[in-house]
């Protein structure tokens, strides 16, 4: 699902669209300077074995750069159209979730009492069986890998459809290290608390939706729905992408397709507005209220796909630990038993802690970030689908 800060940024965009600049001073509009505190609504009412998750956030300054408020202690239920509730519990600040078994014959709609006791409530709408993803495929050019998905309902009964995805790189520093220094002692590391190989990951950071509804067949064939590019760290080993896809009602196509615009299209003053991308949840107790976000509810289906730097034909990374290889008087021989000459490098800050074994009874220390590669933001710890 799309970030929560799509909505943020929907709201930074009105205000933006109130800023002019003249000769003599600019114009900084109220909701530059007063906090709308608007309630974003982020979540999809799906089915076990995946868990409901409803995120509820509050609006805040443009020119506020901290992360954005968490409405905690609601009370959030799911309700089916035949008058059944279930509660979502506060797993995390803001964020209410359980496991649920929706009927695909029934409509849902989200409730929402706040602390307050400020009242929300999502329209009805139809659980969707999303159709499986048939392949996930890629194919390239010189700058970029192109992720494509393909899928078919035979049943027709789809035709608006979004996807997002989860993607893990695996990379190196620099330096192979087989040595830390505890209690003054180079001591070997082990295999398992080696810190040469690392995994970091993202998820979705845009909207990509597509719709069949023009076409003989409920078929989508080939949509490029990601780009990697080939100037990243990502596919100089090996790269894996989880696509996520998820059936919507034509509403809400129309919805995410709006909103794409809205925070992708940044051209003029005169692109499309926010205000076009009404949401489906509204303030019951105060109908003025503005409310942004939408509840949908589907089925979720996945596919995964690998990728290494063998695949490809080329690839243009600078590896970030290029330093490093350009800069050898970066590392330091110390003997062993000058145990102080060690310490200061030690506790010189995010500097030099690694050690590597040397013939003539030395040890090499290294900068951390040309050894240790979660200086980098990675964690060692390999994903359990890794391959």
């Amino acid at each position: 699902m799309v970030s929560v800060n799509k909505y943020h940024l929907v709201i930074r965009l009105a205000s933006c669209l109130l800023i002019y600049c003249s000769c003599k001073e600019s114009y900084m509009p109220p909701a530059v300077k007063n906090n709308p505190g608007f309630l974003v609504v982020d979540g999809l009412l799906t089915s076990a074995p995946d868990s409901t998750y409803i995120t509820l956030t509050r609006t805040r300054n443009i020119s506020d750069s901290s992360p954005a408020p968490a409405e905690t202690h609601a009370l959030v239920t799911i309700e089916s159209e035949s008058a059944g509730t279930e509660v979502l519990l506060e797993i995390r600040p803001g964020i209410y979730g359980s496991l649920l078994l929706p009927d695909s014959s029934k409509k849902y709609r989200l409730n929402i009492i706040t602390a307050s006791g400020e009242k929300y409530q999502s329209d009805f709408v139809p659980f969707k069986i999303t159709p499986a993803i048939d392949s996930l495929n890629w194919t390239e050019d010189s700058s970029q890998v192109a992720i494509r998905v393909s899928s078919y309902d035979p049943s027709g009964n789809t035709q608006y459809y979004r996807w997002a995805y989860e993607e893990a790189w695996k990379y190196h520093t620099y330096y192979q290290t087989n040595f830390n220094y505890i209690n003054d002692t180079p001591v070997v590391r082990g295999r398992s608390n080696l810190i040469y190989y690392c995994w970091s990951n993202s998820n979705s950071a845009d909207i990509q939706v597509g719709s069949t509804s023009g076409l003989s067949q409920d078929l989508i064939s080939n949509i490029v729905f990601h780009h990697v590019s080939k100037q990243t760290e990502k596919i100089f080993l090996e790269y894996s992408i989880l696509a996520k896809q998820y059936a919507l009602t034509k509403d809400q196509f129309e919805y995410w397709t709006n909103l794409k615009k809205t925070t992708e299209d940044l051209g003029t003053l005169f692109d499309a507005q926010p205000a076009q991308s009404g949401g489906n949840i509204h303030c019951i107790s105060n109908p003025s209220e503005t409310v942004l976000g939408w509840v949908g509810a589907s089925s979720i289906t996945r596919k995964r796909l690998f990728i290494t730097r063998q695949d490809l034909s080329s690839y243009g990374y600078s590896p970030y630990f290029l330093p490093c290889q350009l800069s050898p008087e970066l590392v330091q021989v110390i003997n062993p038993n000058d145990k102080e000459l060690a310490r200061q490098y030690l506790e010189t800050p995010n500097h030099l802690f690694t050690f590597l074994y040397e013939a003539n009874g030395g040890y090499y220390i290294a900068p951390n970030f040309c050894a240790d590669c979660r200086e980098h933001g990675g964690t060692t710890t390999k994903p359990d689908f890794w391959r």
